[in-house]
């Protein structure tokens, strides 16, 4: 009778590893479904079920590559490209402010260029069956004088994670001074300078769906209110907001700087006010400018965490943690 019991007990737990099994394989199946690239000259994009995940564009004739649109895995958009306020605004990108005092960042309305040009010079591509994703660019930045920077930026896009909903888009810059340089940016109200300065880098311009925004940094503080400027030094800070005013899911991207960068942890600006404008950044020049002598090389590494829902300040430390292993 034991015996019995037994083996009806092992092709019990056979039947559930058999059902466990099948399950795990319909859901890579059926992910893989969902999903699917969709590559241009100019764009590589990730589809899933018709709706672009995340879309990343290079056209070599606009300069300063970026992320746009950039989704939730829920489908919620997170970026905002171009608005009106700022034209020179490009979801989430890369962009120096002013390099041997030529602008970088803003743009000619017209032919939508910078007087200083990051002009991309060469696309790599490599796109995986898992959907993850590793994409190398060359840049030159120039004024009216020459190439004064060379630049090989690399970004590993991670696979979606249905686990948690999310998904990592790693930054990796090495840039290499052709001539001397001067990075620098507008002085911020924090040194004396105007109410407005401190940004410059990686950038974030968030949809205008996005409602009622919470910034948390690493060191725990937080608002919701209006901000321009801030300034602390932070390893970390993450946005989440109500993804449009008509519901309560959550949505958010938090930015991670590199403990091995320059400076690290980096000061913050953001530029936030309500209905208007929701922006912020890592800010590597917001307490001076930076030299960079012929021939010398400066290396930067960030990640963006794409997230649906609030992570708690463990869940991002965890986050960071893995990426400064």
């Amino acid at each position: 009778m034991k015996r019995t019991q037994n083996l009806r007990s092992f092709i019990l737990i056979l039947s559930l590893i058999n059902f466990l099994m099948v399950s795990i394989i319909s859901n890579a199946k059926a992910q893989k479904k969902a999903y699917k690239w969709k590559q241009t000259g100019s764009t590589l994009a990730l589809i899933k079920e018709d709706l672009i995940l995340w879309q990343f564009n290079f056209d070599k004739e606009k300069d300063k590559p970026y992320f746009h649109p950039l989704r939730t895995i829920k489908g919620y958009e997170l970026t905002l490209e171009r608005p009106a306020d700022h034209t020179w605004h490009r979801g989430l990108w890369f962009s120096w402010k002013y390099i041997n005092k030529v602008n970088y960042w803003e743009e000619n309305a017209s032919s939508g260029l910078s007087k200083g040009r990051s002009k991309i010079d060469q696309v790599q591509i490599k796109t995986s069956k898992d959907f993850s994703s590793e994409i190398v660019l060359h840049l030159t930045y120039s004024d009216s004088t020459g190439s004064v920077l060379k630049e090989v930026r690399t970004l590993l896009i991670s696979a979606p994670n249905l686990k948690n909903n999310s998904y990592t888009v790693v930054w990796k810059h090495r840039f290499s001074a052709i001539s001397d340089v001067v990075l620098d940016l507008e002085k911020p109200a924090l040194h004396g300078g105007v109410s407005y300065g401190g940004y410059a880098g990686l950038a974030f311009r968030g949809a205008s769906t996005l409602k009622q925004p919470l910034f948390l940094a690493s060191s725990g503080w937080s608002t919701t209110k209006d901000t321009t400027g801030f300034g602390s030094h932070e390893r970390w800070m993450d946005m989440t907001a109500k993804a449009s005013a008509g519901t309560d899911n959550l949505v958010g991207l938090t930015i991670f700087d590199h403990q091995s960068n320059p400076r690290s942890p980096s000061p913050w600006y953001i530029w936030y006010s309500s209905g208007h404008n929701l922006f912020f950044m890592p800010s590597l020049l917001f307490d001076g400018p930076m030299t960079l002598t012929k021939g010398k090389e400066l290396e930067l590494n960030y990640k963006c965490w794409i997230h649906d829902g609030r992570k708690s300040k463990k869940e991002i430390e965890r986050e960071n943690s893995s990426f400064n292993r």
